[in-house]
């Protein structure tokens, strides 16, 4: 158990009210995590920002996210800050487990600030968004650091996972999952991790990489081609890829994944220009017009 003697929850629903616009319905969280009061959004949304008391994950930390967007209201969800995973003893590991539910018409947004786990950490962390329709629209963003490259720790954690699910409640259907499993040297124990993490398979000459799951906007790959600067056609050769790789420029790819969903995958070389890459996509404007096919 971790350093509060219990599984840390942290619980909201948003719903909305009579006057069309989405409100906090519930609410319910316990150490080390609050949060502020919303802020109204332009479409009749809010933001809520997710704080925490504590520096970051510590070994032993186990924590429970439960979000719900009933139909028709639009929830984004932020964090304060990045996250940190601090080093731990060996055996021992953090957990987080998220599960989120989407409702008709509804628009969840989720984009915390970039993880950056420490040498010698270990974290397991599992995703499971429910979309109840094809209307059920979901902005699902994350960023992993390879360490505190400053400190000189790049790819020195023990391990990283992130299992992530989308499911359409409709049908019953999985629609989306990627199971990410990293393992580093664990503080140069295992310096053969960390080199093959930097092959030109993993990461390259590369050290941050970030994920963006878009479901329910209607957009193609070839949508996004312009506001991330790709080519209409994106020819893999040797000689590109070569070219890249003695560059180090960050590498953008765009798929359509089952559902009618899009998921862009970055490797770059700071967490700014991950960060950088997804607002590209994701002025929310842009993101509704994409909804009502103004894109």
């Amino acid at each position: 158990m971790n350093n509060f003697n219990r599984i840390s929850e942290l619980k909201i629903k948003a719903s909305l009210n009579s006057a069309g616009k989405t409100v906090l319905e519930d609410q319910f969280f316990t150490a080390p995590f609050k949060i502020m009061k919303p802020f109204a959004r332009d479409d009749g949304g809010i933001t809520v920002y997710q704080q925490s008391a504590s520096a970051g994950i510590m070994a032993g930390d186990q924590q429970k996210h439960n979000f719900f967007v009933n139909d028709g209201a639009t929830l984004e969800l932020v964090s304060q800050s990045f996250e940190k995973i601090f080093k731990m003893d060996d055996g021992a590991v953090a957990v987080r487990n998220i599960v989120a539910q989407v409702g008709s018409g509804a628009l969840f947004v989720y984009t915390p600030l970039p993880c950056m786990p420490f040498a010698g950490s270990a974290f397991e962390s599992k995703t499971v968004i429910s979309l109840k329709d094809s209307t059920s629209r979901l902005v699902y963003a994350d960023c992993i650091c390879c360490g505190r490259k400053a400190h000189g720790e790049a790819f020195d954690y023990r391990y990283y996972k992130n299992l992530v699910e989308i499911r359409r409640e409709r049908d019953c259907k999985l629609i989306y999952r990627d199971n990410t499993i990293f393992e580093g040297s664990d503080c140069g124990l295992f310096p053969e991790r960390k080199a093959f993490m930097q092959t030109p398979v993993m990461y390259g000459q590369h050290s941050h990489s970030g994920t963006m799951l878009l479901f329910g906007f209607g957009v193609k790959p070839a949508d996004l081609f312009g506001p991330l600067g790709l080519e209409p056609k994106l020819l893999y050769t040797t000689q590109n890829l070569e070219e890249a790789e003695k560059t180090a420029v960050p590498q953008v790819s765009v798929t359509q994944t089952e559902g009618s969903g899009i998921a862009i995958r970055v490797l770059a070389n700071s967490a700014e220009q991950v960060q950088k890459i997804f607002e590209s996509v994701s002025g929310w404007q842009k993101i509704h017009d994409a909804g009502s096919g103004k894109f």
